[in-house]
């Protein structure tokens, strides 16, 4: 998968003729680790998913070996075999095949690899050498400018190497010591137009609003099994079928052939789940390939990114849970990069089991888990868990919408509820849907399941007050309050005064939410 071409070159340093033979100072290449990965991508399938994960085509020095190049991953991509005859005949159908050699060449690639398995490092001394010649041509183009002396050259020119410089800086993967301070421009106050906020863009609901934010960090958490991973897929497949690109770190390691089996059945192409161009899932087994990943998906900067999950990511940094600060500097390690880079980034983690933590409003471990998050921060709960044969249910609530977009569009918190059917073999249709929210005749939202709750412990514990329920209940005061109140004005509860100017609760009538003609 990448973020289209690779850095583009503002009139690059030529390389010398197909036959090898270097004239002046020849610029940084290694020609027999790019035959090495050709020759590997012959003779081994697997050498084409690792050469593909790491180079770009125009890695190449030689312009032939990118055509090679070209046409392997054709074929790969198309489901044909990959050997010198295939190749042969899909560069003869391109008129390439004398360019590059002839057939003759293709079979010293396959004769003369040293070890198939061994193509990833091949790969990345070519990818190496590439980042090595883009600063070459820069330095060289603006060298020359600054001889020529010719000032409107120049400041033609400078805007698109500040650009090119930028982009190779990407190709690096994330740099320190940089100069930025941070500063903003605020000049807009003047004219009293302040920037527009992009609204969200993927998870999109059926009233054509979306949950998740592009360039973002975001969210969602909720009880295992409950349907967050499927919500999360979700945006991934909707950037596919859009055609946008999508990966997906895995560090529950819940395995690529579940994770493909599960996007085929919320609609992704088959063609664009075998492609790394488009999808490219990571199952890191340590810290070091996470942070690989992370600057592998960073140079490329997919449309979605989904990252399953925080509660793996940290000890496999070696970080504590509940040390905030350590927690700060990882995320910002693995998320923030990534959502600099464009993607919608949406992390996934789990409720916390005490049920004291569980009204916090935050996933498991520290505060700073919420604070990281700067689009949408979704909570997840299973109404029905999403099961073969099933309909699953989920409730979306919004714990935080920094931009305020999505809560712009979305009043009363109630995000949408996700429906998931699977009761029709081999195929799932799902929906994210607000038309079920329960609403009060005022149009605020209706907390059916609250209220059945906070009515049967009042049934049960007659004369209760407030904090009796709160400590029986596991939930918001402001939702507790809400429940209540709504049970009162509706004639299922009455308040009585007691001792102390306390309010106590006595039971009318049971409430019941399948009896409530507004769930």
């Amino acid at each position: 998968m990448t973020d289209g071409p690779p850095p583009r070159h503002l009139h690059p340093v030529e390389p010398p003729p197909d036959d090898g033979q270097p004239y002046g100072r020849q610029p940084p290449q290694d020609l027999a680790a790019e035959q090495s990965c050709l020759g590997a991508m012959l003779i081994n399938t697997d050498a084409i998913t690792q050469v593909t994960a790491v180079l770009y085509p125009s890695d190449y020095y030689r312009p032939s070996h990118e055509q090679i190049h070209d046409a392997i991953v054709a074929l790969h991509h198309r489901g044909d075999p990959v050997d010198m005859v295939t190749v042969g005949a899909e560069l003869e159908r391109r008129g390439e095949l004398q360019r590059i050699g002839g057939a003759p060449y293709l079979h010293t690639l396959a004769s003369g690899v040293p070890i198939a398995a061994n193509a990833s490092y091949y790969a990345a001394i070519v990818r190496d050498k590439a980042r090595l010649r883009t600063l070459v041509d820069d330095g060289t183009k603006l060298t020359n400018l600054g001889y020529a002396g010719d000032i409107d050259k120049a400041e033609k020119f400078l805007g698109d190497a500040v650009d090119h410089i930028t982009e190779t800086a990407m190709r690096f993967g994330t740099t320190s010591g940089t100069t930025s301070t941070g500063l903003h421009d605020l000049s807009w106050i003047l004219t009293g137009q302040a920037p527009t906020a992009a609204p969200p863009v993927y998870c999109v609901r059926t009233d054509g609003h979306a949950l998740f934010y592009s360039g973002k960090v975001n969210g969602i958490f909720g009880d295992p099994e409950c349907g967050k991973t499927w919500v999360a897929q979700t945006a991934g497949v909707q950037a596919l079928n859009a055609g946008g690109t999508f990966a997906m770190i895995d560090v529950d390691h819940n395995g690529a052939d579940h994770t493909a089996a599960r996007m085929l059945l919320l609609g992704a192409h088959i063609d664009d789940l075998a492609n790394p161009e488009k999808f490219r899932y990571y199952e890191p087994e340590d810290a070091d390939q996470l942070r690989a990943a992370v600057t592998d998906i960073t140079t490329r900067a997919p449309d979605v990114v989904v990252i399953d999950s925080l509660g793996e990511v940290l000890p496999m940094l070696n970080v504590k849970s509940v040390d905030n600060d350590e927690i700060t500097d990882a995320l910002r390690l693995v998320c923030t990069p990534i959502a600099v880079a464009g993607s919608c980034v949406i992390t996934i983690d789990h409720l916390p089991k005490s049920a004291e933590a569980r009204v916090t409003g935050y996933a498991i471990g520290g505060t700073a888990k919420k604070r990281i998050m700067r689009g949408s921060y979704i909570r997840a709960e299973a109404r029905t868990q999403p099961a073969p044969g099933q309909i699953g249910r989920i409730t979306l609530r919004i714990e935080k919408d920094t931009t305020g977009e999505l809560r712009k569009v979305t009043p009363g918190g109630y995000a949408g509820t996700f429906v998931l059917d699977s009761t029709q073999p081999h195929v799932t249709t799902y929906e994210i849907t607000r038309e079920d929210m329960p609403t009060n005749p005022d149009g605020s939202f209706r907390p059916t399941g609250l209220m059945e709750r906070v009515s049967r412990f009042i049934e049960d514990n007659d004369q209760c007050t407030f904090t009796d329920i709160k400590e029986a209940i596991t939930a918001k005061d402001k939702w507790l309050r809400d429940a209540i109140q709504v049970l009162v004005v509706d004639g299922f509860v009455a308040r009585i005064d007691g001792a102390r100017r306390a309010k106590l609760h006595h039971s009318i009538a049971p409430y019941r939410e399948t009896e409530d003609d507004r769930a």
